[in-house]
C-alpha cells in the first residue's frame, strides 16, 4: 500500500511538473515576422499573463527582437511603460496586419509620470520594439507584417 501510494505520488508530480512547463511554454512563443522587408524575431504574448507582464523586468532587447502581442478581437489595447528600464516604439496593427498608430522613443515611467499610451481605432495586435526602430525602417501609417514560417 506504502509502495502504491509513493508511486501515485510521483506520478502526480511528474505530470503537474509536465502540465506546468507546457502552461509556461504556451505564455509566450517565438516567431519571426517580416515588417516593411525587416525581418523581426518575435516574442508572443497571448495569454493575460504574458500580456500583463510584457517586456517588463528586463534590461534590454536584442536590436532584431520584439514582442508581439496578438489579442483574440479588436479593441481599444492600451500599454504603459510600468517597470521598463529601456525606451521602446510601441506598434499597433488592425485585424489586417497594418500599422494603425505608432508612439515612438517611449521612456520608462516613474511613479509621478506613468501615462497610458492607446490608439482612437480598434487594434488586433501590438508590436514593442527598442526605440528607434520605426524611424531606421521608415514604418508608416498602413505598413503591414505577415509571419514568416519556419
Amino acid at each position: 500500500m506504502n509502495k502504491l501510494a509513493i508511486g501515485s505520488l510521483i506520478f502526480l508530480l511528474v505530470t503537474i511538473g509536465i502540465a506546468g512547463y507546457s502552461w509556461t511554454q504556451a505564455q509566450t512563443e517565438n516567431n519571426r515576422i517580416m515588417i516593411d522587408n525587416v525581418s523581426l524575431i518575435v516574442e508572443i504574448a497571448n495569454t493575460p499573463s504574458a500580456q500583463q507582464k510584457g517586456l517588463s523586468g528586463r534590461t534590454s532587447l536584442p536590436i532584431d527582437h520584439g514582442m508581439l502581442f496578438v489579442f483574440d478581437h479588436e479593441d481599444y489595447w492600451g500599454f504603459w511603460m510600468v517597470d521598463m528600464n529601456f525606451p521602446l516604439d510601441i506598434i499597433w496593427f488592425n485585424s489586417n496586419r497594418q500599422v494603425i498608430f505608432i508612439e515612438q522613443n517611449l521612456p520608462p515611467c516613474t511613479p509621478q509620470n506613468c501615462p497610458v499610451y492607446t490608439t482612437n481605432l480598434k487594434a488586433m495586435y501590438v508590436l514593442e520594439v527598442n526605440a528607434g526602430f520605426v524611424t531606421a525602417h521608415q514604418i508608416k501609417m498602413g505598413t503591414p507584417f505577415t509571419f514568416v514560417s519556419s
